[in-house]
């Protein structure tokens, strides 16, 4: 619902000029659009999630926190989603592919997400360190030096996809080519490309296999903690787990560092910062995490009941975008002095609430560990395109470049 010139309530279907949420993600300068939204419907526009279905975009700090935080009246559950539960999209819809309700910890709620939530707590506090790091620098050193031997690279698929999907490959116990293929598949639902459908499809029936060969043979790896773990009532629920943790890392790391990387290779003034030591390498990326978040709008969250969020009303099975690249660059939440940025926890980058990243740890020491490697060995590359040329890839849930392409000087 919206409220009209005149005062009358009307449903969010019938507010006219929804901007599509991934031409926002994909803009040149998403601050502007943000703005311009903002300086129009207050913390609440409407968007459109693929033409024709909509949904409200969170875009204050306090709204986006509340949405998060707030499991009473928000859920994560798209069977509580109107244009679910009233059957009003098409069978093979992206938007549908992507939000289709799963036995795992990020489509429950309550008492059901705390009991899913547990075993993916525990399996991930229970990798080691070690085995992280061995695991980055082996992949670093040999992809870094067969790039420098070859004098060219994009630094996206070469560095940014293909390390952060090895590292997965090896937590989760899963074969390389099998990985590869899930980060083909992820990205084709992340993009809601017509194909979306057939690849959720291929994605369960990967995770089915997958599993079923894991259990026959356990091994030291996260699936095989997973499967263990008696906080499990079936192998649909380690499926879900084992989905989830892939498509959020996998996400979250390429974006995160290829978007560092562009930062490193495209503003000076960033990389001067950094090679003079003013900011340490965990400060610069946790500026670039909450200046660029990887994951710029989380996944809907949908209304329970009638109610009112940044003045707007809104109605029991409405879909909620928690704009969280919105929500950081908030002037309510901005500091006098920019140098008070460094170090700011004032961000929503990884969440907050009930479904805040549990990979707090693993995730920044595997982005930390790739960009240092690159880092040492940036004043050896350039771009070989203006920065002005960089395009980010398409889609309303990840934005980072779509290549990096460089040369070694």
């Amino acid at each position: 619902m919206s409220l009209t010139a005149a005062g009358r309530v009307v449903r969010l279907e019938e507010v006219a000029d929804r901007p599509l949420l991934a031409d926002l993600a994909g803009a040149p300068d998403p601050a502007a659009r943000y703005e311009a939204l903002r300086s129009r419907w207050g913390a609440l526009a409407p968007v459109d999630l693929e033409p024709g279905v909509p949904a409200w975009l969170a875009l204050g700090y306090d709204e986006v926190a509340a949405v998060l935080r707030n499991e009473v009246l928000f859920s994560r559950d798209s069977r509580n989603w109107r244009y679910e539960a009233e059957r009003l999209l098409a069978w093979q819809s992206p938007t549908r592919a992507l939000l289709a309700q799963r036995d795992s910890a990020h489509d429950r709620d309550g008492t059901e997400h705390r009991r899913l939530r547990a075993p993916l707590a525990e399996a991930l506090d229970a990798v080691e360190e070690k085995r992280v790091l061995r695991t980055v620098h082996v992949a670093c050193t040999s992809v870094l030096d067969r790039l420098a031997a070859r004098g060219t690279a994009d630094l996206v698929a070469d560095v940014a996809v293909d390390v952060p999907v090895r590292v997965l490959a090896d937590l989760l116990g899963m074969n390389l080519a099998d990985a590869r293929r899930m980060h083909e598949l992820t990205g084709e639902v992340r993009a809601g490309s017509p194909g979306a459908h057939a690849a959720a499809g291929e994605i369960e029936n990967l995770l089915a296999t997958f599993v079923a060969g894991r259990r026959a043979e356990p091994s030291d790896d996260v699936t095989s903690a997973l499967l263990a773990h008696a906080g499990h009532e079936n192998d649909l629920e380690v499926m879900g787990a084992v989905g989830l943790v892939f498509a959020t890392a996998h996400d979250a790391e390429i974006a995160w560092i290829a978007t560092a990387l562009q930062r490193l290779l495209a503003d000076r003034a960033f990389a001067a910062r950094l090679h003079g030591g003013r900011i340490s390498l965990d400060d610069a990326l946790d500026e670039v995490a909450r200046d660029a978040p990887p994951l710029p709008h989380l996944l809907p969250r949908f209304a329970l009941a009638d109610g009112e969020l940044g003045g707007q009303p809104i109605a029991a099975g409405d879909a909620v975008v928690p704009a969280v690249a919105a929500a950081n660059a908030d002037r309510a939440v901005q500091p006098v002095d920019p140098w008070e940025q460094v170090d700011s926890r004032f961000q929503l980058t990884w969440g907050t609430g009930a479904h805040a990243c549990p990979a707090h740890r693993t995730a920044p020491l595997v982005t930390r560990t790739v960009v240092g490697h690159v880092l040492a060995r940036v004043a050896d590359m350039e771009l070989t395109v203006a920065p002005a040329e960089l395009r980010p890839v398409r889609s309303a849930w990840v934005r980072y470049p779509r290549e990096l392409p460089v040369r070694f000087v």
